[in-house]
């Protein structure tokens, strides 16, 4: 071979490891990691603690995969890039799985990520320019193929949209608007009720930037009149739906009469249309104000509540809907009774008509309906036969009349849509309420990525509990990672009034003005170093970017001589892989 001719040594990939590091260097969040969980005695390496966790929120974060035996050899097959990142030579032992186990029992044990939230908290703040007057609050669960270990554990058998014969545990979150931001995070056994957990969400949160001005929105678990009652205590505002044991039918029924009635006004809340397209009718509703008290922690609080009535078009036409297919089952299912086929059992009139109330019952559609039977009998000539005698018989059958009943029917739908919704920020208007409350899709979007694609929380197979909450605690801090990458590209856009074009794979000209982190790191996957020796001499070589990537590194707000540093501090030769 021709020594003036490139040799290829290695290729290593690069990806978007530079782009996670230094947000993670932003965050302050190895020296935050090493100043709330220090270096046991027994620790060994020139790595800290800290930067043990970073290198697996690393792995974690661009694989979408959290398993400990994982990242061993993902270490040894990007070395040369994290020792560049870290500055330090970064070798697999030091991420074997034994040590990231022993990172999970710590990260759940006692009230130490608490504290390290807190700092986290007021470091992102700080760095991002963060708003913080919106908090949203809301629980999930997380199925585990794990036993239930005993009473008093984490795991327990509750109820679940998921899979309720799993056990599972509970995760409680408060979470920043907007951009879904999670600030504090809790686990909980799987059969704990969601009421008591919204206080210790809120005091969380009030512990990292304390109290008086905010505003928590929840589901209508948080409307607990102990929960209502501590937010007012300390200066700060709710928002949440007001279900039955708040205000029950009867009382609602009797807010909506002037309604009804043609008297109470309604304010109106429309969305912007398209060109040339008028506004779209979102909503409507009106406000009553109700004088509440309650005690917290010994002291009497009084407090002026604003109920708000709304009519939420989508939710009324979609209830209309569903009851027009129920009337349609019943009727159908009622005119079936009477209908003989071979091997039916023929119903008589008592029988009939309780079939035809426990079909009505349970469609939901009681008063609604009107039917009625009604016994006809026909005579036949049966001939002679075989020594019978002719002779004539009787049968007798049933006809079963359905009608609708529309003045019933009517009423009925003139109540779907309505809900109540509870603040105490009196100065908060219909579409400021209306719009705050629909933003609750950020929270389900943080669960979405915590249980799904890309952290893939569920299904556990940790079994050690005290590892599983240490499990979800460092997934919560992978999902802080992408929240920030996803929303600062987001606001930037906004700030041009732009769009991104040219991350859709095969789709070169889409253009998107809400790119997610996903879409957003995958475009920097095809970065890498080559290692190549020319005259006798090894050289790093990084791969060019493209202006999609540079776009990408100018909207984080990352130095374009980003990748550039990590291809000159690339350690030639690769470092040795094992521990000297």
């Amino acid at each position: 071979m021709n020594p003036s001719e490139p040799r290829l040594l290695r290729v290593e990939a690069v990806a978007d490891l530079p782009v996670l590091w230094a947000t993670l260097q932003r965050l302050d969040l190895v020296a935050t990691l090493d100043r709330h969980f220090p270096a046991p005695a027994s620790w060994k390496g020139p790595l800290s603690p800290g930067e043990v966790l970073a290198l697996w929120l690393l792995f974690l974060v661009s694989q979408g995969d959290h398993c400990l035996s994982h990242v061993e050899p993902w270490v040894a097959q990007h070395q040369g890039v994290l020792s560049a990142l870290l500055g330090k030579t970064v070798l697999p032992v030091h991420a074997h799985d034994d040590r990231l186990a022993d990172w999970l029992t710590r990260l759940g044990k006692g009230t130490a990520f608490g504290a390290l939230e807190r700092d986290l908290n007021q470091q992102t703040i700080r760095v991002y320019q963060l708003p913080t007057d919106l908090v949203r609050i809301d629980a999930t669960t997380a199925n585990s193929y794990a036993a239930v270990l005993s009473e008093q554990g984490l795991l327990q058998f509750g109820h679940s949209k998921d899979d309720p014969d799993r056990p599972q545990v509970k995760i409680a979150a408060a979470v920043l608007d907007p951009l879904g931001l999670p600030l504090a995070t809790a686990v909980v056994p799987g059969n704990s009720t969601d009421d008591p957990l919204y206080i210790p969400a809120i005091q969380a949160v009030q512990q990292s930037f304390g109290s008086g001005g905010r505003t928590y929105v929840g589901d209508c678990k948080m409307a607990a009149l102990a929960t209502r009652a501590f937010v007012a205590a300390g200066a700060d505002y709710y928002l949440c739906p007001l279900s039955e044991s708040q205000v029950s039918r009867a009382q609602r029924r009797q807010l909506l009469q002037p309604v009804f009635d043609g008297t109470q006004a309604l304010q109106q809340v429309r969305r912007p249309g398209g060109e040339g397209q008028p506004d779209e009718l979102v909503a409507e509703g009106f406000a009553v104000d109700v004088e509440l008290t309650a005690t917290v922690g010994g002291q009497a609080v009084r407090w002026t509540e604003r109920r708000w009535l709304v009519r939420s078009q989508a939710y009324a036409q979609a209830q209309e809907a569903a009851l027009e297919r129920r009337l349609a089952t019943a009727t159908q299912a009622l005119r079936e009774l009477v209908v003989r086929k071979q091997g039916k059992k023929q119903l008589f009139h008592a029988q009939l008509m309780q079939a035809a109330e426990a079909i009505v019952q349970r469609e939901g559609v009681e008063g609604l309906l009107r039917y009625t039977t009604r016994a006809l009998m026909t005579t036949r000539t049966v001939r002679a036969y075989r020594g019978r005698p002719a002779r004539q018989e009787t049968e007798v059958f049933f006809e079963m009349a359905v009608g609708r009943n529309e003045a019933a029917i009517a009423d009925k739908k003139r109540e779907m849509g309505w809900q109540v919704y509870g603040t105490n920020a009196r100065a908060l208007t219909l579409p400021q309420a209306v719009w705050a409350y629909r933003g609750q899709y950020r929270v389900e979007d943080d669960w979405s990525r915590l249980k799904g694609r890309p952290l893939g929380l569920t299904p556990l197979y940790l079994q050690d509990e005290g590892r599983i909450g240490g499990l979800v605690y460092l997934l919560s801090l992978a999902l802080r990672l992408l929240t920030l990458l996803e929303w600062v590209v987001r606001e930037r856009l906004r700030q041009e009034e732009a769009k991104l074009q040219g991350v859709y794979a095969g789709q070169p000209g889409r253009k998107t003005a809400r790119p997610s982190a996903e879409l957003l790191l995958a475009t920097m996957k095809a970065i890498s170093v080559s290692v190549v020796e020319v005259n006798g001499q090894v050289h790093a070589l990084l791969s060019p970017l493209t202006e999609v990537q540079k776009r990408l590194l100018a909207l984080w707000g990352l130095p374009p001589d980003l990748y550039e540093k990590i291809a000159s501090g690339f350690p030639i030769p690769p470092p040795n892989t094992s521990e000297p």
